[in-house]
């Protein structure tokens, strides 16, 4: 899709320039007719010509033009004017430069413009060739607002998560302290259902309190500056392994390939390591010889980083819902978790400009594969 507006580009632009200085024979003619507007003045900025174009754009005719310059027509203001003058003063022409004109109805045009000296009949001329911009100028302005809005709402929702979680822990510590209290000082009073109950609210509680630590953990994520350096990957996934044998007793069989090196926030990504290993772990932990692989590979300048396990896998048409915060695919009678783990490893993964997917067939393991730049 064409964006110029009249369906010109800086090649017709460029075409339009080549023609005009190497056709003198038909200089008026490809002049005139040329889908470029265009127009000649002398070295003093004055218009000598212009072509149907031009006045087709900016609405004038060759009495309102022929005669005065730009600023007296009103085509250039005197900012913009003076600037133009410098440019051309200091490089002796204009290459496919950006200039904020003005049509007759007041409408700003914005082009991108080129403007060439030529000798003809031994006189001197400067050779105005214009491209209209406007339509992309309009939608670029558009676009940043939106982006603009988004980043609003995205602090306003961290703001929220954030306060809506804080405020959620003073009551869950009461419901922590009055359960502590009754199963210290009121065991021997309870019956068996009543101990369930207890034990049920918890359970509760400390899932409660996982709810909201995620919950903050994901908030703090898009307010964390990037310190970017080099990672030594093969290190950060050493590390994670070891943390993770010392806090349970699985028995997975983890095999670390030699792992590209890459640039990132070394806490971050290994934060990331720490979701994707432990869910392999977890979901493979119930068949009868578990394994995670993880490998890397250099693919069109991007570093791609899988985790794959022998687990549980999901159906790839539930994959849209994996890294939505708080979905989860399998119940938590099953695996346990809040949901939001994947949630931050997107975010992250996207922060550091990458992006990550999943492969998975149930009952038959599935593999995630996050991409880092590699410089």
């Amino acid at each position: 899709m064409d964006l110029f507006s009249d369906n010109i580009n800086i090649e017709d632009l460029n075409l339009a320039k080549r023609l005009f200085m190497e056709s003198r024979a038909g200089l008026i003619k490809l002049f005139n007719n040329s889908p470029v507007c265009m127009s000649m003045t002398s070295p003093q900025r004055v218009y000598v010509r212009v072509n149907k174009k031009f006045k087709e754009k900016f609405g004038y005719t060759d009495e309102e033009v022929v005669g005065r310059n730009s600023i007296e027509v009103g085509i250039l203001d005197q900012a913009e004017s003076e600037r133009v003058g410098r440019l051309i003063k200091e490089k002796g022409r204009l290459q496919n430069d950006y200039v904020k004109c003005i049509a007759k109805n007041g409408r700003i045009v914005h082009t991108v413009s080129s403007i060439e000296l030529m000798e003809m009949n031994g006189e001197a001329y400067l050779v105005s060739f214009f491209v209209d911009i406007t339509k992309i100028v309009e939608q670029q302005a558009v676009i940043e607002q939106h982006v603009e809005k988004l980043q609003e709402v995205n602090k306003d929702l961290e703001a929220f998560s954030y306060s809506v979680s804080h405020d959620l822990r003073a009551p869950l510590r009461a419901i922590n302290g009055y359960a502590r209290i009754l199963e210290e000082d009121f065991q021997a009073s309870l019956d068996a259902e009543g101990k369930r109950i207890l034990s049920a609210v918890q359970h509760n509680a400390r899932k409660m309190g996982n709810l909201i630590d995620d919950l903050l953990a994901f908030s703090k994520m898009g307010q964390k500056t990037i310190v970017k350096g080099d990672i030594n990957m093969n290190a950060i996934v050493n590390e994670v392994l070891s943390d993770l044998k010392k806090n349970s007793d699985h028995k997975t069989q983890v095999n670390v390939a030699t792992l590209l090196p890459c640039k990132g926030d070394q806490s971050l990504i290994m934060q990331v390591m720490i979701n994707l290993i432990s869910n392999g772990i977890k979901y493979s932990s119930k068949k009868e010889q578990p394994v995670v692989d993880i490998t890397s590979e250099l693919k069109d300048g991007m570093i791609r980083y899988t985790v794959k396990d022998n687990g549980d896998g999901f159906d790839m048409k539930y994959a849209g819902k994996l890294f939505g915060v708080f979905q989860r695919l399998h119940s938590e009678r099953d695996f346990e978790g809040t949901g939001v783990g994947l949630a931050i490893v997107k975010r992250i993964v996207n922060r550091h400009g990458g992006t990550i997917s999943a492969q998975a067939e149930p009952g038959k393991g599935a593999a995630f594969t996050f991409t880092l730049p590699a410089e």
